[in-house]
This record gives structure tokens, C-alpha cells and sequence, in this order.
């Protein structure tokens, strides 16, 4: 089917990034919710659609272009809102949710590792949760014997290092598919049937 085709095309890339500048492709705006996000934009420029793209791809992209890539999830949204939109109050709407899906599910396909990736790098980031909130002057109440005993805490802060470096590691391999599968469908035809019309603004 065409609109298979297309996604398989898309799937590779479905946005080049310049100094945090995001633009889709034309076969993107063949996929919704890219299509419907870019249509429903009346602005001069695209602007408030190339802005809701640039958050899909940075929240959700793997790429080394991305400038987001490092944070935490629960940094990452309020960052990338106060970068783009320089108003704290703007959420993501429906489609925009849905976009940041089809990116990870675009991903999910191209990696087989990505899922992995996901599980691990949020274990890490509760282990980080857990070091930061703990109080080591906590008390059992029955007792009067600390909670947490020194040693356990130099055991999570070693475990935490060799978390860190498996999720690197992971990291660097779902980097090496995506990379893979963005230059496999790069050599292949791009589609005939993509309008690059469809991207003036």
C-alpha cells in the first residue's frame, strides 16, 4: 500500500534538525498526526506547527542531534517547553501526543533495542530519585536503628556505576540500528508520490 511505503521511508527520519530547528519531510506530512498538526497551523511560517515538531522530536527522538537527548524524563518536558515556547503554561495536546508515539513506535521498529533501552534508563533515573530524596537520619520507630545503614548506600552507589555504563552502553547500540536503518532506507528510492509542495509555507 502507498501509505506503507511511505511510512516505511519516513520511519528512517521524519525530521532534519538545524541548531534546534526541526522541519519535516515531505513524506512526514503524509502521516498523521504530522499531516493534521501541520494543517490545522495557519500561521505565517508554520511557526506554531514547526514548534510542536521540534517538542514531538525532542522529547521522543534517540538521534545524536538531539540537543535534549540527556535529560531526564521529568526534566526533559518543562526544558524543551521553556526553550521552545518561552511560556511555561503550553502543554501538549492530543495530536502532539500522538506524534511522540509514532516517533517511538517508528523507533521501537528500527531498534531492537530501544525497548530495553527504555526499561533500563528508567530504573536509573529512580535509583537517581532515590539518592536524592533519601534521609539518612531517618529512624524505625520501634527500634531507633537507622533505616539505611551506610553500607547499603555505597552498595547502590556502586551498582548505580555499573548501571550507568550498561545504559551507555545500551545507549551507544540503539544508536548504531537507528543510524542503520536511516541509511538502508536512505538507499532506497524515496517515494514518488510525496508532494514537496506540500511544505510551502
Amino acid at each position: 500500500m502507498l501509505m506503507d511505503y511511505v511510512i516505511n521511508v519516513a520511519m528512517a527520519q521524519l525530521f532534519d534538525i538545524n541548531d534546534k530547528v526541526v522541519f519535516p519531510h515531505a513524506e512526514t506530512l503524509m502521516i498523521e498526526p504530522f499531516k493534521e498538526i501541520w494543517e490545522r497551523d495557519k500561521s505565517k511560517g508554520k511557526v506554531i506547527a514547526l514548534k510542536e515538531f521540534a517538542y514531538i522530536e525532542f522529547i521522543s527522538s534517540m538521534r545524536k542531534t538531539n540537543p535534549y537527548k540527556g535529560y531526564s524524563e521529568k526534566e526533559k518536558s518543562s526544558k524543551i517547553i521553556k526553550d521552545l515556547f518561552k511560556d511555561t503554561k503550553w502543554q501538549p495536546d492530543t495530536l502532539v501526543m500522538q506524534g511522540i508515539n509514532k516517533v517511538k513506535e517508528f523507533q521501537m521498529e528500527a531498534s531492537v533495542t530501544y525497548s530495553y533501552f527504555l526499561a533500563v534508563k528508567e530504573s536509573v533515573e529512580k535509583i537517581k530519585e532515590f539518592l536524592k530524596t533519601v534521609n539518612l537520619a531517618e529512624r524505625n520507630f520501634k527500634t531507633g536503628m537507622p533505616v539505611y545503614k551506610p553500607k547499603e548506600l555505597t552498595s547502590a552507589l556502586v551498582d548505580t556505576e555499573k548501571v550507568l555504563a550498561n545504559l551507555k552502553s545500551i545507549e551507544s547500540k540503539v544508536e548504531e540500528e537507528l543510524f542503520e536503518e536511516t541509511r538502508n532506507k536512505a538507499n532506497k528510492e524515496i517515494s514518488i508520490f510525496a508532494d514537496p509542495e506540500s511544505l510551502n509555507m
